[in-house]
């Protein structure tokens, strides 16, 4: 869910959490019905009126079919064959990649994303980097590295894998300490 859908799904929550607090109060008898139907009386034949249930039509309709809605994740096909297909979400690809580069101490931080391409995935990397490393070399071995292990590991063929050097920083990775 996008900011802009959570803003609306809270107003709109909010709203209806104030309806139910009218109903209660109603059901209760702790606000009277005359009050409560000269209160909606102000409501009856006005264009306002009409809008913003209008509004709440279609916001109910969103968050309806939001719901509705398949959360499949992307994934990409290791194998087609005669027994059936076989396939792997990016999400478990891009643990495999983040689990090659927690094995590079040189590494500060890294951020993935995996794109499913037209046979095979495309590995887009951003790196923070420590400020002792030579960065064409380790950038290249790290190529390397990831595509051998996705294409080893999980069957599928790595089109290309892109690094993006977004930071050098002076402190090496924190070390766990043993208690």
């Amino acid at each position: 869910m996008n900011l802009l859908d959570r803003i609306i799904f809270a107003i709109y929550a909010l709203f209806f959490t104030a309806v139910s607090v009218v109903f209660i109060l109603f059901s209760t008898r702790i606000v009277g019905f005359q009050y409560f139907s000269t209160s909606l009386s102000f409501l009856y034949g006005r264009w306002e009126t009409g809008v913003v249930g209008l509004v709440l039509l279609v916001l109910s309709l969103r968050f309806l079919l939001y719901g509705l809605k398949s959360q499949r994740h992307p994934e990409a096909t290791v194998k087609d064959g005669e027994l059936g297909k076989v396939c792997i979400t990016l999400n478990a690809v891009e643990s495999l990649v983040l689990k090659v580069i927690r094995d590079i101490e040189n590494i500060k931080d890294s951020k993935v994303k995996i794109r499913n391409q037209e046979n095979g995935i495309s590995i887009i990397l951003k790196l923070i980097v420590n400020y002792d490393v030579i960065i064409p070399d380790m950038t290249t071995e790290l190529q390397k590295t990831i595509k051998d292990y996705i294409e080893t590991t999980a069957g599928i063929l790595v089109k290309d894998v892109r690094i993006s050097i977004d930071n050098v920083s002076n402190q090496s990775k924190q070390q766990k300490v043993a208690k």
